[in-house]
Formats: structure tokens, C-alpha cells, sequence
């Protein structure tokens, strides 16, 4: 597996992906074919933007779209994004995948702190950034009442990983 620049097609074929699992995201609605085009245009294709994307592939095939956003240097911290192929769920792409992406944040984008947050309604997520910030002795805490889906709040875990951790996972 390797992370490669996004195209225009990997953002449509990522939309696709990410209008399936809208109890996930923060923004809980469908994009548009149109809407992604111009979010590649104004995100993916901007170097003044604080958000940097990349595919992870294999073999040619997409299995995920992945970045780190709210990128702010001054503070060399950013927040982690990620959506997996369905395919390709719950084999270890993922873990691969937040691999890959850790060592760009920390090792190549110079950030000390990469964090996200997962909501409490997407019980696979919960456990799959849990076991992620375990292996690299994370930090995590339980933040009430985050999103609001299907008529209830939930709860969410917000998660801070340090290059430090992240290096000595490594060694």
C-alpha cells in the first residue's frame, strides 16, 4: 500500500463511499457529484489550503481517501480524516492506512500532534481509533452529547497521537 495524489475520479469514487456511512461524519449529508468536483478544485488542488488529501492504493486500486486537515503549522497540529473502501473494511487497511498517514504527518509535514474524533454512534470507528491510539500510547477522552443523529445526541472520543509515540511504536 502507498499514498498517492488524489485524482478527480478517486474524489468521485470516495463520494460514494462516504454518502453510505453519513451516521460517521461530522456532516451528516449527501455530496453531490458536483459538490466534490468543487471541493477537489478548492481543497484538493489549493496549496493555500489547511487541508492536504491523498489516495491510499494498491495494486491500482483505491482502498481509501485519507488526510490531515485543519492543518496549523504554527501549532504543528492537525486533525485526521479517513474513509475505507467497503470493500476493504475490517482487514487491515485501515491500520495500514493511519500508518501511512502518520508517518506523513510527522515525518515529511514536520506536525508534533495529529488528532480526530470519533462519534459514539459509529461503534466499529470507536473501537478501530481505540485500538489505534493504543498502539501509539494515545491520548483519549469522552466528550458528551457531539452529534446529533436519528433524533438523539451522542457522545463522541476525541484522540490526540504525538510523533514522539507514534516514533517509538516504530523502533
Amino acid at each position: 500500500m502507498k499514498l498517492k495524489p488524489l485524482t478527480r475520479e478517486d474524489c468521485e469514487v470516495a463520494r460514494h463511499w462516504r454518502n453510505e456511512c453519513l451516521a460517521t461524519l461530522r456532516t451528516p449529508y449527501f455530496i453531490t457529484e458536483e459538490m466534490q468536483s468543487t471541493f477537489y478544485d478548492d481543497v484538493i488542488c489549493s496549496r493555500n489550503s489547511p487541508h492536504r488529501y491523498w489516495g491510499i492504493s494498491e495494486d491500482k486500486t483505491l482502498i481509501a481517501m485519507c488526510g490531515i486537515t485543519d492543518v496549523a503549522f504554527e501549532n504543528s497540529i492537525g486533525e485526521i480524516s479517513l474513509i475505507v473502501n467497503p470493500d476493504y473494511k475490517r482487514k487491515g487497511y485501515g491500520e495500514k492506512a493511519v500508518d501511512l498517514l502518520l508517518n506523513k504527518a510527522f515525518n515529511q509535514m514536520g506536525l508534533k500532534t495529529v488528532f480526530g474524533e470519533v462519534y459514539c454512534s459509529n461503534e466499529s470507528g470507536v473501537k478501530f481509533w481505540s485500538n489505534v491510539c493504543d498502539k501509539y500510547e494515545g491520548y483519549k477522552t469522552l466528550l458528551l452529547d457531539r452529534k446529533f443523529w436519528e433524533g438523539k445526541f451522542h457522545d463522541s472520543i476525541y484522540f490526540s497521537i504525538n510523533k514522539e509515540n507514534f516514533s517509538n511504536a516504530h523502533r
